[in-house]
């Protein structure tokens, strides 16, 4: 079985082969037969060729020298055996372990060639789940934000012109109601443009038109300023001149991290002072989103808004880390490697 794992490749379900890199190095069975026989062949020409015996009974030398043999076959078959299966304790505490919303998780190729071989199996194994998670999440992702492109569009077109076209009527029953009742249809009207101004922050909400149009940067930047005031909470935001060419879906998924990061900062944290860095450098991308409020119990936890931006900084490449902001708060932190925003 051992020969056949190291000479097989891995076929992943409906996607190319991944090879296992073939080991010509024997199995661990023929090398345990071959050193136990090396060895016993050794000890017969030990008494073959020299002047050592085995009498009856058996003197205390001669004891010795056979316990002796028998414990540097046993070693030898210890070593050899410890050797082979070095990793798989590694192995089986990161199948317990493993977090597939954490990418490039790999364990490095230890042990004998068996362990190697399964090591290597494990390994492709993570890429193609890695691979088929990425554009299982890319098609979701895709479908939910046509559909939240539809539901905005509607909203701020076909929802936003009717209540426009009633606050025209009204302004025309005002001018001819009589005093009575002036004052009853100006105050609907207020509360029509109340209405107006909340359908069109969550037609932003659910689609900002100004990601398509002008660019992550000026979205950050109008998010921000949406957010700001509406707590206790202010808000700093330190951003680059100018970001790298970068795909739509990089951008969205910079986007909507950053939105859920200040959302949840804003609602659930109590903080005083936000703060939204992003840095551009030779290695990549790197948004943080920082705040000195009280940190939620459950922020290690796989809630849906965390799970969602670990899920969307999957579908980039990227990594989100979440730790305790000195001396107390949150920081959410994505980095993305270079090239893997690449439009």
């Amino acid at each position: 079985m051992a020969r056949a794992m190291d000479n097989e490749s891995l076929q992943p379900h409906g996607g190319n082969r991944l090879q296992i890199p073939r080991r010509r190095r024997s199995s661990l069975y023929l090398r345990v037969v071959v050193v136990d026989a090396a060895l016993l062949l050794g000890s017969l020409l030990l008494l073959l060729w020299t002047p050592i015996t085995v009498s009856a009974p058996v003197s205390a030398r001669q004891s010795i020298v056979l316990v002796s043999a028998v414990v540097v076959l046993l070693v030898a078959d210890v070593a050899m055996i410890k050797l082979s299966f070095t990793g798989l304790a590694a192995l089986v505490h990161r199948m317990q372990t493993l977090d597939v919303l954490r990418p490039r998780e790999r364990l490095p190729e230890m042990g004998g060639a068996e362990t190697r071989t399964l090591i290597g199996g494990f390994n492709a194994m993570l890429d193609r789940l890695e691979a088929e998670r990425r554009e299982s999440t890319r098609r979701t992702d895709a479908t939910v934000e046509e559909e939240r492109r539809r539901i905005s569009r509607e909203l701020h077109d076909e929802i936003g012109q009717r209540m426009t076209g009633i606050l025209l009527q009204l302004a025309v029953i005002r001018e001819e109601a009589p005093d009575a009742v002036r004052s009853r249809v100006v105050a609907a009207q207020n509360e029509m443009r109340a209405v107006m101004d909340e359908v069109g922050a969550l037609a932003w909400r659910i689609r900002p038109a100004i990601l398509d149009d002008l660019g992550l940067l000026s979205a950050l930047t109008t998010l921000t300023g949406s957010l700001d005031g509406q707590g206790p909470a202010r808000i700093e935001i330190v951003l680059p001149r100018r970001l790298p060419p970068m795909s739509d879906k990089a951008e969205l998924a910079i986007y909507r991290i950053a939105q859920e990061s200040l959302t949840n900062a804003v609602r659930h944290a109590c903080a005083t002072t936000i703060t939204v860095r992003m840095r551009v450098d030779l290695t990549g991308l790197v948004l943080q989103v920082a705040d000195d409020g009280c940190t939620p119990p459950d922020a290690g936890e796989d809630g849906p808004g965390l799970r969602g931006m670990r899920e969307r900084a999957l579908l980039i490449g990227g990594r989100l880390k979440l730790k305790a902001n000195q001396p107390h708060g949150l920081l959410v932190q994505l980095t993305v490697p270079t090239g893997e925003f690449s439009p």
